[in-house]
């Protein structure tokens, strides 16, 4: 599985249309201060006509400049950090140009420029080149009109808009940080949302979280818990660079039985304090030290009820808005759970014998063939047992198909109840069924064949007119893997000629392996 990226997506990674649509109100602003500015120039009596041309070039070149920036450079941009500081410093020369050639009286469109500034370059490059700008260009202004500041209003006239500029920049910084966490956040879910939806099974599903959850939320422990009637088994817990998996504790008192009684998520950003919550104790699991931080929500699905939870060892480290991305990520990992045990059912469906639920003929060959493999490379033995329904139909023409389909699905169930977890039970085709038996003997073999036939003969029931069913029994051959027969289908042509040597003897028998007290 391919791992989340932490990276937080911000305002700089717009389109270009994007970024145009969103510099659009401060350029034209800025524009039009520029316009304004040139008129009062050119009005203003006092300006000598030098530097009025001296002043609107500048203006000329500064309306230029904020044009080209914000509609070609800006959105069309390859190297974004080398424009963004490059763009700090004509910024910061270009004011303290303006604190050069404007006269006094006309400071307010210095101001009203910076303020302009300071919102377009801390939205689009961050808090450091902001300050740096406001520096060059307070810098500038200083060097300029120290000498005519004298008294502490003449300071608060010079100073006061750059103070507001930096509280302003700063401001603009933190919402977008705020703004640029909530994206990254979508982000995550969206990119969650979709590997999960590929997920193959409840592992994939696990082991994406746990890929998933250290880039997206910053915790020292991690943990997925399945609440098994009164116990909690812990599938997966992370816990400061160690793994503490398949551990099982009492579920009663803990932070996980609460979040699944109340099917809430659970917010405790200080353990510190006592816990307000009836009967809860804490229990650890993982390393031995707990967590000052904690929070953890429901995970459920249809088959599978859980809790997806972190932990902290310094308070506070969580809030509201890592609780609920803890959130989504436990519901779409629930759905992925519903929708991968739902296509293993369908898939197991198709494994099986609609009738008697045992594996079907085609899915039993494929298991016959790795049992093989496995028993060729660890060298241990493998039987098979052919079987089938002595007079079966007679059974369906005497007493319907009903009893008949009643019969096989007994033999199933009686074969079931004598093989181990390991053994595997098929439907060969009609009433003949097949059973594989790894790492058992011939002798062992013939042991579960007889069980088999004795509780076929012990059992009695009525058709649908209340007719007694006399008790069927069942006609079995034995081969053994690799001794007799070192290819499946050998094995499987082996137990089926045996079969049929034990119907010839008179049905209800067993044929087994010559001498298989030896093997």
């Amino acid at each position: 599985m391919s791992s989340m990226t932490n990276r937080t997506k911000s305002l700089r990674d717009l389109t270009s249309q994007e970024y145009r649509n969103f510099i659009l109100p401060t350029s034209v602003a800025s524009v039009l201060v520029l316009t304004i500015l040139l008129i009062n120039v050119w009005i203003e009596h006092s300006i000598v006509a030098l530097d009025k041309r001296s002043i609107t070039l500048l203006i000329i070149t500064t309306a230029l400049y904020i044009t080209a920036y914000s509609f070609y450079l800006i959105p069309a941009r390859t190297n974004k950090d080398t424009l963004t500081w490059a763009n700090v410093i004509i910024g910061g020369v270009g004011y303290w140009l303006y604190t050069i050639i404007l006269p006094d009286q006309l400071i307010l469109y210095f101001n009203l420029l910076l303020l302009l500034g300071v919102i377009s370059v801390s939205t689009f490059s961050g808090r450091l080149p902001t300050l740096m700008m406001i520096a060059l260009a307070i810098g500038g202004h200083l060097i300029n009109h120290y000498k005519d500041i004298d008294t502490y209003l003449e300071w608060m006239e010079h100073l006061g808009i750059p103070i507001i500029a930096i509280l302003i920049g700063e401001m603009n910084s933190r919402i977008l940080n705020i703004s640029r966490k909530q994206v990254g956040r979508l982000e995550i879910i969206n990119t969650f949302s979709r590997q999960v939806a590929a997920a193959n099974d409840r592992k994939d599903v696990f082991e994406l979280l746990n890929s998933t959850i250290p880039n997206a939320l910053n915790a020292d422990s991690y943990y997925i818990t399945a609440v098994e009637g009164d116990e909690i088994h812990v599938l997966l817990c992370y816990d400061d660079g160690e793994y503490f998996n398949d551990v099982r504790a009492p579920a009663d008192g803990t932070l996980t039985n609460w979040v699944d009684k109340n099917q809430e998520g659970l917010f405790l950003p200080d353990l510190r304090q006592p816990v307000n919550l009836e009967g809860i104790k804490i229990i650890l699991i993982g390393k031995d030290k707990t967590s000052l931080s904690w929070i953890g929500v429901p995970m459920n699905s249809t088959g599978f009820r859980g809790v997806l939870a972190l932990g902290s060892y310094e308070p506070n480290a969580f809030n509201r808005a890592d609780l609920e991305l803890l959130s989504n990520l436990a519901r779409h990992a629930a759905l992925a759970i519903e929708n991968v045990d739902r296509q293993a059912e369908l898939t197991e469906r198709a494994r099986l014998d609609g009738l008697t639920g045992v594996y079907n003929h085609g899915y039993f060959l494929e298991i016959l063939k790795s049992q093989a493999e496995d028993a060729t490379s660890s060298g241990a033995l493998l039987s098979l047992i052919m079987l089938d329904v002595d007079f079966f139909k007679s059974y369906n023409d005497t007493y319907g198909h009903l009893a008949g389909d009643k019969i096989l699905t007994l033999l199933c169930n009686t074969i079931r109840s004598h093989i181990k977890s390991t053994d595997m039970v098929g439907r060969w085709g009609g009433e003949e069924f097949v059973i594989s038996l790894p790492k058992t003997s011939a002798k062992q073999a013939l042991i579960v064949a007889t069980r088999i036939s004795e509780s076929m003969r012990g059992f009695t029931f009525p058709d649908r007119n209340g007719r007694t069913i006399p008790p069927p029994t069942v006609s079995q051959g034995i081969a053994l893997f690799p001794k007799e027969a070192d290819e499946i289908f050998e094995l499987i042509d082996l137990a089926d000629q045996r079969l049929y040597m034990a119907k010839k003897r008179g049905r209800d028998q067993i044929e087994g392996v010559p001498n298989e007290s030896n093997l």
